[in-house]
């Protein structure tokens, strides 16, 4: 940082993180977390860095994997036959280590649990690495092979991931010990402790976890269709590891994660159907969103977010078009036979083929929710909704090529230039930073979070209060760091690891006697949710003295009015001149003058004067 006589300090105020983000740590111990992204609007949206990872942008399968962020500081990712580790603070690549091959292709990305990254690779592989050096614990083939089309689940010491051969060829979902049984062996190859093996395989799905059992959706074996033999949800015992089927409503892929709600499993099929199944019962109910709005040609690869007793879900559009009928769809779950009615649905620009991120309720009752678009330039959107709710609130009205206009959710980000690409890789809100993170088709990660909201520029030794106000007093031909002072920019994300004046300019070079106001800016950040420079002003009143003797006067304390470092009968004389309009006080004494603190100058003050003179009641406002 800067000398000590020149310091500057970054505070980050826990005061400035509302009820729409609660610190949940010791902050005399930890870094703030936050339980959800704290920013509705793309004015307050902050891009603030971006990191490529994957040099070869003509080849795809150079592109970088889904991504990861984990508890100890850092997020992985996989480009082609390596894996990194990023500082999620700064985006600086940390580490990398090999892999016993690639994930070509792939949106989704490692796991992290028990110190160790997993990651899914091409031919049915899955590789544990130390998170630390990234070097490699152990590897394991599965038989039939398959792309790393899942994530990876992790629950109580086991990983889950699924593979992919194509709609209609065998693939394997597997269980596997995230232990390592050979610590002296690099990459030994271990078995599975059940694999379940399926025609079609599986896409995009993740399981639920309950205490007893691991539910797993999966794809049909039928090219693009439904299939007529029932499909149903693999239900796995965890203690016997005996599979069983659980309901016989099912007859299309299952490209979403299983949600609970309660005892209920939420999900969506490709057709764009709804489904809420009893856990225990299979009791199945269903609502086939594209049937009742009359939509031909969509799908659906939507986990769909519950909460409050609403639910979301989004369905992609025909074809690639921009504004192809993309949508998200708002039900209310109100359970029973029938659990989800359709409140309103509300167009995208492009579809949000990822998981949306579910941010919290804020501080006006809306649950609040982030959806990214997989279309150029990947414009990241919020919906704010709340039970009752029959339209979207919050939106922004946009026109297409033919001059037609949509109804469209807010957006809270797009990134520019080199930045701008389509999105299918799901965002990740890490709760450690207050960061949402996403991986679009630009190799970029981009880190995004709340703006700067508030900054203070304080200089104690030179600081006085006229009228209340803090006012700095300077000399001419000084500069506005030519003192002890303090910067303290209110940042609610956990990025505060850096040095505030890299970042800060001053509207004065050099003071002159007048100046009256010093705008200090703040940028920090690549640019705003919109494109622009981010930047946070404060202005603070300064006065600015010629001589010695008016910055002494400036800096008295209060009652001292010739500055002579003494509270006596000339300073109260010199007031009650002022007071009588016999000899007025000029700026460099009023503050001085003001005994108490009142914003004017008259008999009251020359009464507390001449009570402290007299050592009848001490003037003790500050100064």
């Amino acid at each position: 940082f800067l000398s000590a006589v020149c310091a500057a300090v970054l505070a980050v105020n826990t005061a400035a993180v509302s009820a729409f983000a609660e610190d949940t740590t010791d902050a005399e111990t930890a870094p703030y977390t936050y339980d959800c992204p704290i920013f509705t609007d793309a004015d307050n949206a902050v891009l603030y860095w971006a990191t490529q990872v994957g040099w070869d942008k003509d080849w795809w399968t150079d592109a970088p994997s889904g991504i990861t962020a984990a508890d100890n500081g850092c997020l992985y990712v996989c480009a082609a036959d390596s894996i990194y580790k990023l500082d999620k603070y700064t985006g600086e690549i940390t580490g990398s280590g090999k892999m016993a091959g690639q994930a070509s292709y792939a949106t989704k990305g490692p796991a992290y649990a028990d110190g160790k990254v997993f990651m899914a690779l091409d031919n049915g592989t899955v590789q544990a690495f130390d998170a630390d050096t990234l070097t490699s614990l152990w590897i394991y083939k599965n038989k039939l092979g398959g792309s790393p089309t899942c994530d990876i689940a992790v629950d109580d010491g086991k990983i889950y991931t699924g593979f992919w051969n194509g709609e209609e060829n065998d693939a394997d979902y597997v269980c596997l010990d995230t232990s390592d049984p050979d610590a002296d062996t690099t990459n030994e190859e271990i078995n599975a402790d059940w694999e379940f093996t399926n025609l079609g395989g599986y896409y995009w799905t993740a399981p639920a976890f309950t205490d007893d059992y691991i539910f797993i959706g999966r794809e049909n074996g039928v090219p693009s269709a439904e299939k007529d033999d029932a499909l149903g949800l693999i239900k796995v015992d965890k203690k016997t590891r005996e599979a069983s089927l659980l309901t016989d409503s099912i007859k299309n892929d299952v490209r979403s994660k299983i949600v609970t709600y309660g005892n209920k499993l939420i999900f969506t099929d490709r057709s764009g159907t709804l489904y809420s199944v009893d856990e225990k019962t299979g009791v199945t109910s269903s609502y086939k969103l594209t049937e009742q709005l009359g939509l031909e040609g969509f799908t659906c690869t939507s986990t769909p977010i519950i909460e409050n007793d609403r639910v979301y879900v989004t369905l992609n559009g025909a074809g690639w078009n921009d504004y192809n009928g993309s949508l998200i769809a708002v039900f209310d779950y109100v359970g029973g036979e029938f659990p989800f009615e359709l409140a309103y649905t509300v167009e995208t620009k492009n579809a949000c083929q990822a998981d949306g991120i579910f941010a919290g309720v804020d501080a006006d009752g809306y649950n609040v929710v982030y959806y990214v678009e997989n279309g150029y330039p990947g414009t990241l959107r919020v919906l704010r909704d709340k039970k009752g709710m029959t339209a979207p609130i919050n939106t922004v009205t946009e026109t297409d090529d033919n001059g037609k206009e949509h109804i469209c959710p807010d957006f809270i980000f797009k990134p520019q230039g080199e930045h701008a690409q389509y999105c299918a890789v799901d965002p990740v809100f890490d709760p450690q930073t207050g960061l949402i993170f996403v991986r679009n088709d630009s190799f970029n990660i981009l880190a995004i979070g709340p703006a700067t909201d508030k900054i203070e520029f304080t200089a104690n030794d030179i600081a006085t209060h006229r009228g209340g106000t803090e006012t700095l007093v300077y000399m001419a031909d000084q500069t506005p760091t030519d003192c002890d002072y303090t910067l303290t920019a209110w940042n609610t994300t956990g990025i505060y690891d850096y040095d505030p004046m890299e970042y800060t300019t001053f509207s004065v070079d050099k003071f002159t006697t007048d100046d009256e106001i010093l705008t200090v800016s703040f940028r920090f950040g690549l640019y705003t949710g919109v494109g622009n420079a981010p930047e946070c002003t404060t202005d603070v009143e300064v006065l600015v003295a010629e001589t010695e003797d008016q910055y002494k006067r400036a800096l008295a304390q209060r009652g001292d009015v010739n500055g002579d470092g003494r509270i006596n009968v000339t300073d109260i004389s010199i007031i009650a001149a002022n007071v009588k309009g016999i000899r007025p006080i000029d700026k460099y004494s009023i503050n001085a003058a003001d005994t108490n603190s009142d914003g004017s100058i008259n008999v009251s003050d020359i009464a507390l004067a001449a009570a402290h003179v007299k050592s009848i009641r001490k003037i003790d406002k500050e100064r």
